[in-house]
């Protein structure tokens, strides 16, 4: 199944977790700057980094990841794989 029919999306990894990574998808741009302050989703790969830019083509979302976040709340965000570049 693909992600929301994207052939790529971008994301900035804000933690990681092993294997994977959690990250914000860009959301628009401002300038020549991209924001990325969209979609929270779990990117499977390895090697990733903190605040590390990533281009997933491609992108199917195989299913779900939950996790509480810092300020004590549940979520639930899709998990993507693809081939990361």
């Amino acid at each position: 199944m693909s992600y929301e029919n994207k052939k790529t999306t971008s994301v900035k990894v804000f933690q990681v977790l092993g294997n994977a990574a959690l990250a914000s998808e860009a959301s628009d741009k401002i300038g020549g700057d991209v924001i990325y302050s969209g979609n929270t989703v779990l990117v499977l790969g390895k090697d990733f980094y903190s605040d590390q830019i990533v281009t997933v083509k491609n992108p199917q979302r195989i299913g779900t990841y939950s996790y509480t976040n810092n300020g004590g709340m549940p979520m639930t965000v899709p998990v993507l794989d693809g081939e990361i570049k």
